[in-house]
This record gives structure tokens, sequence and C-alpha cells, in this order.
């Protein structure tokens, strides 16, 4: 299954932090912004263009010195948490 982030977020640096923050019509249906950690900004933008959990799965581990199983229980969870906060299409 693809997974894509809906359209009407903007991610921006505030201060130290970064943050997917809704825009346009989106604020209507989510108040608040995501915090996203390193990684979840690389997951969050191949969610842009959407993505597999094979394929963000990938991304973790060309990134960071991860075993495919620990990567792919990060991605599930982190599209799960996503999904709970009606990011995803």
């Amino acid at each position: 299954m693809v997974y894509r982030v809906k359209n009407g977020f903007v991610v921006r640096k505030i201060g130290e932090y970064v943050m997917a923050v809704p825009v346009g019509a989106q604020t209507s249906e989510m108040h608040g912004m995501i915090a996203l950690s390193e990684s979840g900004e690389l997951l969050w933008g191949a969610l842009e263009k959407g993505a597999t959990v094979e394929e963000l799965t990938e991304i973790l581990i060309e990134n960071y010195d991860v075993e495919t199983s620990v990567a792919t229980e990060d991605v599930e969870k982190f599209i799960g948490s996503l999904k709970e906060q009606g990011a995803l299409e």
C-alpha cells in the first residue's frame, strides 16, 4: 500500500524543532502541529511523494545503522501516528 501525506501541510523549522504545520483548509481538520524528529523528517519527505512501508524502511536502513526489523517497526509506528492525527490520505 502506498501512503501519502494529505495536501495542506508545510514543513518548517521552528527554533531547533522541525514541524509539519497544517495550512489552508487543513487547519479546520487538524488543530496543532506535528513535531518531526530527524528520521521523521526524512520519512515525511518520502510520504509527500507517496511511499510504501518497504520504501520507508529502506530509507531508514540507508540513513541509520538499524536492522530491518527495527526500521520496519519504527515506520509502522510513524505511519500509525500520522493516521491517528489525520495526516495521511
